[in-house]
C-alpha cells in the first residue's frame, strides 16, 4: 500500500506524495433516486479513494454514506487517467457517515491500480496536509489544509434517532467547497 506522511512537508516533496496517490483517488458521479429517509432524487458528485485491492474484482471505494445514499443508485467512479468505471455500493454504515463501493480494478487500463491506507494515528494538530479530491466537481483539484482538531465532537444532527458516537472525527481548516466529500487527508 501507499502510506501518506501527514507531518509538514515542503512544496517539492508534496509532488512525490501526489504522484504516489493520484491514481487511488477517484470521482464520484452518483444518480439516484429519493430514498425514504435521505437525499432528494437527483445527480451529485463527491470523492472517494481506493482502500483495497486485495481482491482486484471486488476492490473498494471508501466515501460518504451521504454521496452514496441510502436508495438505489447507478454510479460511476472517474480515475485519474480519465477512465470511468461503474461502481457498486457494497456497505452503508447506518451510524457514520461512511460507505464503501466496490469496482473491478482489472477494468482499468492506464490508471495504475493503487490504494492509501487508513492511519488516524498520524493526524497531528497543526499538520499541514493536502485535500485531493473532486472539489466543486472539478475532477480532481488540490487543495492545502490544516489539522485544527483530532478531537472533534460529532456532528448535531435535527433527527434525534440519528446518533453519530463513538467514531472519531477530526477537523481541518481548508477552502474545500461541494464534491470534496470522501477525500483523503
Amino acid at each position: 500500500g501507499v502510506s501518506v506522511p501527514i507531518a509538514v512537508v515542503p512544496t517539492a516533496e508534496w509532488t512525490g506524495v501526489i504522484d504516489q496517490v493520484k491514481s487511488a483517488i477517484v470521482a464520484i458521479r452518483v444518480t439516484g433516486v429519493r430514498p425514504f429517509e435521505d437525499s432528494p432524487a437527483g445527480v451529485w458528485q463527491g470523492t472517494g479513494f481506493v482502500v483495497s485491492l486485495e481482491d482486484p474484482k471486488r476492490a473498494l471505494i471508501l466515501t460518504n454514506r451521504h454521496i452514496i445514499s441510502t436508495g438505489p443508485i447507478r454510479a460511476f467512479a472517474t480515475f485519474d487517467e480519465h477512465e470511468e468505471l461503474p461502481v457498486f455500493p457494497v456497505y452503508r454504515d447506518p451510524i457514520h457517515d461512511f460507505g464503501l463501493l466496490q469496482f473491478d480494478a482489472t477494468k482499468l487500463r492506464f490508471t495504475p491500480p493503487r490504494q492509501i491506507p487508513l492511519a488516524p494515528e498520524n493526524l497531528r494538530v497543526g499538520s499541514e496536509v493536502l485535500v485531493i479530491g473532486n472539489d466543486n466537481a472539478e475532477k480532481i483539484q488540490i487543495l492545502p489544509a490544516t489539522i485544527a482538531r483530532v478531537d472533534r465532537n460529532s456532528p448535531s444532527y435535527c433527527d434525534s434517532n440519528y446518533q453519530d458516537e463513538n467514531t472519531f472525527y477530526a477537523g481541518a481548516g481548508s477552502n474545500t467547497s461541494g464534491g470534496s466529500s470522501g477525500s483523503p487527508v
